[in-house]
């Protein structure tokens, strides 16, 4: 009987930062639980930008899992682009596939854990490893929503549909979007790492008073051009921006100038501006921090993210036009106001752990 540790293969989508955000937490407590753990990530994220969130050593591999989606900024999906993109990686199917499996054959990992790559997900079934989708959303349900067009399409859905199907288990962290037409799905809790409040310390970094109030904006990983020329001055109120900008204004505040980590910052502030999607979204829940957004109708997990915050915290929504304007001060007074709310446990952390450690054994 081999008595050599486990080895976990993370296949995790380049799209964004969201997909490591949610995966993250359940890798370090598996890392956790078993220390003897060797872990893989494959991504086309950058690496550094991967390191940053998971916890213990791992070897990379930079490589393109699935096709991401082009975006115009970080909510409004370029259709056209985004369809050109994922026929291509549909029409590169064979080769793709091959390569995966080439991928696993050179790795031998003992499970792979999948946010959301659907062909690796065939290819470890394929090589009968053992497999796991994570993920508040499927990449069949995004495409169908935005450029399904013809026949082609319908194609390229079922074989994602494959795919997710093809995982022993389909963990959906609260909150999810239905996920019609997979029966292995098993719902778990939120998952979304939980910082320090270190709201004097933050004062200090910032040079404010002991009555400095904090804003983070935080829109995902996709590069926005924020609109600083119309961007609202409130009384008592600092900006902390996670992208860097040129502004002699002393009320914004460059992330990257803290000496505090994301989650701590995020942890420390009293709202935070984003647009729907898991990540932050979760993690802003989680701590406790009310959250002003952008709309988003068209995303598909929006009115499932929007009504679960309005349940566990507190959420006010802003239109497009009005970011674009800086009309949006009535919106973070409201939420200053209402101040913190008592917070959610990301229960699906271990939830998703435990599940995968007993298919790892």
């Amino acid at each position: 009987m081999s008595t050599r540790p486990p080895h976990l293969l993370l296949a995790l989508s380049g799209h964004g930062y969201g997909h490591l955000a949610q995966c993250a937490p359940v890798v370090n407590l598996l890392c956790q639980q078993l220390p003897d753990m060797t872990l893989t990530v494959c991504s086309s994220l950058p690496l550094e930008v991967v390191a940053a969130r998971i916890d213990s050593a791992f070897d990379y591999h930079s490589v393109v899992l699935d096709p991401v989606l082009r975006m115009l900024n970080a909510w409004e999906v370029d259709v056209a682009a985004s369809r050109q993109v994922y026929r291509a990686f549909y029409q590169d199917r064979e080769q793709g596939y091959q390569a995966d499996i080439d991928l696993l054959e050179q790795l031998a990992p003992d499970l792979v854990l999948a946010d959301i790559p659907y062909r690796m997900l065939s290819a470890a079934a394929d090589r009968e490893i053992a497999a796991v989708g994570l993920c508040s959303l499927n990449w069949a349900a995004i495409y169908a929503a935005y450029c399904e067009d013809n026949a082609e399409d319908r194609q390229m859905l079922e074989q994602m549909m494959r795919g997710y199907r093809a995982a022993d288990v389909f963990l959906a962290p609260t909150p999810s979007i239905p996920m019609t037409g997979l029966e292995n799905v098993t719902r778990i809790g939120p998952v979304a790492r939980q910082g320090s409040r270190q709201k004097q310390s933050l004062q200090e970094y910032c040079a404010g008073g002991s009555s400095t109030q904090f804003v983070l904006v935080a829109l995902g990983g996709i590069a926005t051009q924020l609109p600083l020329d119309s961007w609202p001055c409130i009384d008592g109120v600092s900006w902390i921006l996670t992208e860097a900008v040129q502004s002699d204004r002393t009320d914004l505040v460059d992330f990257s100038s803290l000496a505090m980590s994301f989650i701590d910052v995020l942890a420390s502030v009293d709202v935070v501006l984003t647009k729907p999607g898991y990540g932050t979204y979760t993690e802003a829940v989680c701590n406790g921090v009310p959250v002003l957004t952008i709309e988003r109708e068209d995303w598909p997990e929006t009115a499932y993210l929007n009504s679960w915050v309005q349940q566990q915290g507190h959420l006010q929504v802003m239109t497009r036009e009005q970011f674009y304007a800086g009309d949006f001060v009535s919106e973070v007074k409201a939420l200053l106001a209402k101040g913190s709310s008592h917070g959610c446990e990301p229960t699906g952390i271990r939830q998703a752990a435990d599940i995968i450690q007993s298919l790892l054994s």
